[in-house]
Parts: C-alpha cells; sequence; structure tokens
C-alpha cells in the first residue's frame, strides 16, 4: 500500500514544481507575454491592411472623376506637385 501513496505524491510534487517552473519563469511569463502582443499586431495588421485597401479604392474612384479634381483646384486652391501657380489680383473697378 506505501509504493501506492509514493507513486501519488511523486505525481502531485511533479506537478507542483512543472508549475513553479513555468508560471515562476520569467522567461515563459515574457514568452506569453510576447505571443499575446504578437497575436494584437497581426490583428492590427490585418485591419489596417483592410484600411489601406479601402482607401486605395477611393483614391482609384477619385482619380476616375475629373470634376472632383476640378473642384479641388477652385475651392481649396490645391495644385500638383510639378505645377507653378500664379496669382494675379482682382481688376478694380477703375480700370473696366
Amino acid at each position: 500500500m506505501k509504493p501506492v501513496r509514493f507513486k501519488i505524491n511523486f505525481k502531485y510534487l511533479l506537478i507542483a514544481l512543472l508549475a513553479a517552473l513555468l508560471l515562476g519563469n520569467r522567461g515563459f511569463r515574457s514568452l506569453v507575454r510576447n505571443y499575446r502582443e504578437y497575436r494584437a499586431l497581426i490583428a492590427q495588421k490585418a485591419m489596417l491592411e483592410a484600411q489601406r485597401k479601402d482607401l486605395d479604392r477611393q483614391l482609384k474612384e477619385i482619380a476616375e472623376k475629373p470634376s472632383i479634381e476640378q473642384a479641388a483646384r477652385r475651392e481649396l486652391s490645391m495644385i500638383r506637385p510639378e505645377e507653378t501657380e500664379y496669382r494675379f489680383p482682382p481688376p478694380r473697378e477703375s480700370d473696366k
């Protein structure tokens, strides 16, 4: 009867040592924390890639409609990087 009891106590001791090794070790906790951060970054990357695809689609739609570009140029005074804009004062009433 005693050898069976020794085996049961040995199993508990082994489980306790294994738990102490895994949970008390800074390296293991760091590994778990890094894995969680890795999973969060993967989810964030997927979200950002979806957002980028949506923005690319919107950019293509805008590029296909020249009226939007003309409105932006007229109302917001936007120019392309390679262009030069010249501004002249409006004519005076006496010049008309």
